[in-house]
Formats: structure tokens, C-alpha cells, sequence
């Protein structure tokens, strides 16, 4: 079991900047189970019970799978638990940043365009797409794009915001440049109805995945390949019965991320049938040169989810014991929606959480 410290990592090396507080601020589960009433239940009308879906059945199994773990990290968290975190029973600091907020996706896609149809603009927006942006100095720097929109970039950090149909030979060459990856992160946007219906963001077709350079990226190191899946069965099927093969790579991890409050409860019932209080994490190296053995095939990460959509938790600190080259190693993150120090971002979103107004300034 590892217990992650989002707000800690997303507030390291960039001094004189943390992450604001509140940010991983989840005081209570999402959803508790309704406790029996006293009451004579009323009279419903009866209803057939509909017959389980093989999506349903495959879900389950993989629940019964994956419970012992869970069940045995809340048996022990209790005891290591952080006081500092069971202290925060109530939330320290507003749900809603004041960020006049760039929509990089729309903006990016708008760019595409008009370079397709050869028009030209003087705008400094428009240049930040489809360009390795690099700070090389191990200080961190501020990128202005517009009078209210400042971006802090973490030292030695590099981005490239594209999509992954004009950007990624771009990304693909660079990091084969650097050396090849020692670790690839990536949280793909899965394609989900509630998700399409809130907006939150724009979700990607499976199978455009095959088009991420991956081989070009590990250029024949002992990479470490890890991606988030949701708990839909027919994702984490894909990933490892034909996204891997394609990509000559075999799994050498199943992971769990246990989401947790700072009081230690699972933000939903452990054997809820709607909501699960985890994802899952699969980890993948090359077959032909993997050093296999390395990765626990098994392992719990906790941690406190944010109260943004979708951040997931830093996984630097679990994965780096594991890399071959663990002292400088060369680490990207794809479909990023912020940026790391010394990491390589690639998304349409990279800068959407290094808005300053995510972050305080450390006073004298």
C-alpha cells in the first residue's frame, strides 16, 4: 500500500508558489448507504428484476477480484492514517478558483484550422499550440498569455499542447531525442455518457490510441508504460488484449487507486453496484526487454481525490523505485492537464491547472 500526498507533489519545487489549500478537501464520502428505517416499508409495484449484463457480470468479478486488497489497506489505514489529514473536517478553502480560464481544446482546434486553410494571425495565443515549449533553467517561470491568464511553469519542465491527430510524431521525436522514456503516464479520456453530458471534458475513441508513438517514445529502454481505466470492463480488456500486444507490451502490474476522505472513508461504499470508490492502474513494459518481477503485480495506492474533475493523484514517488534509471530517468505524462517538474506534458489541457490563481505565493 502506498499512500500518496497530492497537495505535497503538486506543490514541490516551485518555490515561492504552493498549491492552494483545499484542493483535496473531500471531508465526507460522496454518498453513504441509507440506514434502515423503523418505518413499515410503503407498498411498490412490483417489477421484474432485470437480468444482470455480461458488462455487469465481468464488473463484478473483477470487484471480487480486487476487494481483499481494499479490505486489507482500510483494516490498516486507520493506524497510519496522517493526524494533519483527520484534522480537516470541514473544508478549508472554496470549491471555485476566480481564474479567467482559457479553453485551450476550442482555442487549439480553431488554430488547426485556420493553419489548414493557410490563414495567419498575429495573435501570441495561437503560437503555444503544436511547440515544445522548454524551461530549461531548475527555477520556475511564469508564461502570460493573456492580461488575466498566468501559467506557472515548473523548472526543467517541458509541454507540448496539441491533439493527437496533428502533435503526437512531434512529441514522438522529441522524447526519442531526449533518450527514449523510462516512464509514460497517461490518462486517456475514456469515453463515458455522464462524463459527454457534463462537459467536463471532450472524451477520445479508443482506438485512437493506437496512434501514439509509444515504441519511438521507449526507443528500446526497459519503459515503464502506465494508464488510468476506469472500471468499465471492456476498457481494461482493451488495454490488455489488444492495446498492449499492438504496442509489444506485456502487463506486469494491476493496480488500485483506493479514493479516500481525510477522514479515511471510501468516498462510496465499498461494494456500491452504481459507484466504485477506486480506479484501476495497469502497467505495462516491453516484452522482448522487460525485466519483469520488478512491479508488484498487485498494489493499493490511497489517497485523497480532488475536488477537481478528474485530477488524478502524482505517481512519481510509487513508480520511480521501480524504473531502471531512478536517478535522472526521463518521465512523460500524456493527455496532462498540469505540468511536473522535470516531466514531459503532452495534451490539449496541459496548462489548464498551472493557472496561478491554483496557487499561493510563500511571503517573507
Amino acid at each position: 500500500m502506498d499512500i500518496i500526498d497530492s497537495e505535497k507533489c503538486f506543490s514541490r519545487d516551485i518555490t515561492p508558489y504552493t498549491l492552494i489549500e483545499g484542493e483535496f478537501d473531500v471531508c465526507e464520502p460522496y454518498f453513504r448507504p441509507k440506514k434502515e428505517s423503523t418505518e413499515p416499508p410503503k407498498k411498490r409495484k412490483k417489477t421484474v428484476p432485470k437480468a444482470p449484463s455480461v458488462a455487469d457480470v465481468e464488473t463484478q468479478k473483477r470487484h471480487e477480484e480486487i476487494r481483499p486488497n481494499l479490505v486489507s489497506c482500510l483494516e490498516q489505514i486507520e493506524s497510519i492514517w496522517p493526524e494533519s489529514w483527520k484534522k480537516i473536517k470541514t473544508p478549508r478553502a472554496i470549491n471555485e478558483v476566480k481564474a479567467e480560464t482559457i479553453d485551450f481544446p476550442s482555442i487549439q482546434a480553431m488554430v488547426e484550422m485556420a493553419r489548414a486553410a493557410a490563414v495567419t494571425t498575429d495573435l501570441d495565443m495561437f503560437s503555444i499550440f503544436n511547440l515544445i515549449c522548454i524551461n530549461t533553467e531548475n527555477t520556475l517561470k511564469l508564461l502570460q498569455i493573456t492580461p488575466a491568464c498566468q501559467y506557472i511553469i515548473p523548472p526543467e519542465s517541458s509541454f507540448l499542447m496539441g491533439s493527437i491527430a496533428n502533435s503526437l510524431s512531434q512529441l514522438g521525436n522529441y522524447v526519442n531525442r531526449k533518450g527514449g522514456a523510462d516512464l509514460i503516464v497517461m490518462d486517456p479520456p475514456w469515453p463515458n455518457k455522464s462524463v459527454s453530458r457534463s462537459s467536463h471534458y471532450e472524451t477520445q475513441d479508443i482506438y485512437d490510441l493506437y496512434s501514439i508513438p509509444i515504441s519511438q517514445m521507449m526507443a528500446s529502454k526497459d519503459c515503464v508504460v502506465a494508464i488510468w481505466v476506469t472500471n468499465k470492463p471492456k476498457f481494461r480488456n482493451f488495454i490488455l488484449n489488444k492495446l498492449f500486444p499492438a504496442w509489444g507490451l506485456v502487463c506486469v502490474g494491476e493496480w488500485a487507486w483506493l479514493k479516500v476522505t481525510t477522514q479515511a472513508e471510501c468516498i462510496f461504499p465499498l461494494d456500491s453496484m452504481h459507484k466504485k470508490p477506486y480506479e484501476q492502474l495497469i502497467l505495462g513494459k516491453p516484452k522482448d526487454i522487460a525485466q519483469l518481477g520488478t512491479v508488484p503485480m498487485h498494489n493499493t495506492i490511497v489517497s485523497i481525490p480532488s475536488i477537481r474533475h478528474s485530477r488524478k493523484p502524482p505517481l512519481e514517488d510509487v513508480l520511480k523505485p521501480y524504473l531502471n534509471n531512478s536517478s535522472d530517468p526521463i518521465q512523460v505524462e500524456l493527455f496532462a492537464r498540469c505540468l511536473t517538474p522535470r516531466w514531459i506534458s503532452w495534451g490539449n489541457e496541459c496548462l489548464r491547472f498551472q493557472h496561478l490563481n491554483y496557487f499561493d505565493k510563500k511571503t517573507e
